[in-house]
C-alpha cells in the first residue's frame, strides 16, 4: 500500500535531507500516518517537543505541472489571516520521493460539527476574505467567469464518463441534460462580472477541511484556491452535496439565515448581496460536486488507483443516484 511505503522512506529522508536539523526535529521522532485524500497522504512528524505534518502530493485536481508549489506559495500567501496552518518546508524537486512534498504546521483540533460550529466557520470566511488580494495576483489562479469555467470543468470530469460502457444510461441521460441546462442559462454568470468581488476561495471546503481548536480554529487543505467571488466557498460550504458528505447533516433555513449574518459582521458589516451570488451560483456548484463524483467513481474503477478510500467511494455512489440528483436540482427543472 502506497501509504505504507512512504512513511517507511520519510524518516530516512528527513535525517538524509537534514530536515530535522533545519525545524529542529531531535533524532527519536517518530511517523505515524494522519489521513489522505484523493490526492494527498498526510503524515505526522512528532519528536514529543514539536509536531509537523509532512504532507505527499500523488495528483493535481487543477492539472498543474508542479502542484505541490502552487499549494505552498497558497498558504505562506494566507498566513497573514490567522486561521490557516504555517508552512515551513516544499520539496518540489521529486528526487528521493517521486511526488511534491511539503512539511507545514499540527494544528490541535477536531473537525467542524454543523450544529455547533457555524459561527466559527463563518468568522473564519470572513478572516480569509478581507485579505487584500492586490499582492498575492501572481500566486493563483484567477477565476473571472465562474459559470463558464464549471461547464468546462464539467464536460472534463464527465468526458470518459459518458462515454464508458462500465456507466447506466440513466445517469449518462442525466448528466447530458445537466450540461445543457448549464450551457442555457450561464448568462447568469454576467451578474458576477457587473459586481465584480475577488476573494481567496479554499474550493474544498467540507467539514474535516476546518479544525475547530479550543483557542482558534482554522480552514486546512489548500490544494487548490483560486481567486474568484467568495460565493465559490460559501455555496459549496452550505450545500447539501458537502454537509451529507462527511457529517450527514442538513442545514436548516434558520442556520444559514444566521451564517450569512455572521459572516456579513465580519466583514464589518458589508453584505454585496452575498445570499443572492449564492443563489445564482448554486446550480454550477452542484455540476462541479456531482461531475466529479462520475469522475471518481471512473477512477475507482481503475486497479492501479494509487489512493482508494472506500468511504469516499460509498458516498460517491450515493449522490450517484438519479432520484437524489433529480431531487437537489429541482428548483431548476
Amino acid at each position: 500500500m502506497l501509504r505504507d511505503i512512504l512513511k517507511d522512506k520519510i524518516k530516512d529522508y528527513i535525517l538524509t535531507k537534514k530536515v530535522g536539523r533545519d525545524l529542529d526535529i531531535s533524532k527519536g521522532f517518530k511517523v505515524d500516518f494522519l489521513a489522505q485524500g484523493e490526492y494527498n497522504i498526510n503524515y505526522t512528524i512528532d519528536d514529543g517537543k514539536r509536531k509537523y505534518v509532512f504532507r505527499v502530493n500523488t495528483g493535481s485536481q487543477l492539472e498543474l505541472d508542479n502542484q505541490i508549489r502552487y499549494e505552498y506559495n497558497a498558504i505562506k500567501s494566507l498566513e497573514i489571516s490567522g486561521v490557516t496552518p504555517k508552512v515551513y518546508y516544499l520539496d518540489d524537486t521529486k528526487e528521493f520521493f517521486n511526488y511534491g512534498i511539503l512539511i507545514m504546521e499540527f494544528l490541535e483540533g477536531r473537525p467542524l460539527e454543523y450544529d455547533k460550529d457555524m459561527d466559527k466557520a463563518a468568522g473564519i470566511f470572513s478572516r480569509i476574505h478581507s485579505i487584500d488580494i492586490d499582492r498575492f495576483q501572481n500566486d493563483f489562479i484567477i477565476e473571472e467567469n465562474i459559470c463558464t469555467e464549471r461547464i468546462k470543468e464539467g464536460k472534463r470530469l464527465l468526458k470518459d464518463y459518458l462515454e464508458s460502457p462500465k456507466v447506466d444510461k440513466a445517469l449518462k441521460k442525466f448528466f447530458a441534460k445537466f450540461l445543457d441546462w448549464a450551457e442555457k442559462n450561464k448568462d447568469r454568470e454576467k451578474y458576477f462580472l457587473e459586481n465584480r468581488w475577488h476573494v481567496i476561495n479554499n474550493t474544498e471546503v467540507n467539514s474535516h477541511n476546518f479544525i475547530i481548536g479550543m483557542e482558534r480554529s482554522y480552514l486546512i487543505d489548500w490544494e487548490k484556491p483560486v481567486i474568484s467571488d467568495p460565493c465559490q466557498d460559501l455555496t459549496q460550504f452550505l450545500a447539501p452535496t458537502t454537509t451529507l458528505w462527511k457529517a450527514n447533516y442538513l442545514l436548516s433555513p434558520e442556520e444559514k439565515d444566521r451564517f450569512f449574518k455572521v459572516y456579513i459582521e465580519g466583514l464589518g458589516g458589508e453584505d454585496k448581496d452575498i445570499r443572492e451570488r449564492v443563489h445564482l451560483y448554486d446550480p454550477y456548484l452542484l455540476l462541479r460536486a456531482l461531475s466529479w463524483c462520475a469522475y471518481a467513481w471512473l477512477e475507482y474503477q481503475k486497479p492501479d488507483k494509487e489512493i482508494k478510500n472506500m468511504d469516499t467511494f460509498r458516498k460517491i455512489e450515493q449522490y450517484l443516484d438519479v432520484d437524489f440528483m433529480n431531487n437537489l436540482l429541482k428548483e431548476y427543472w
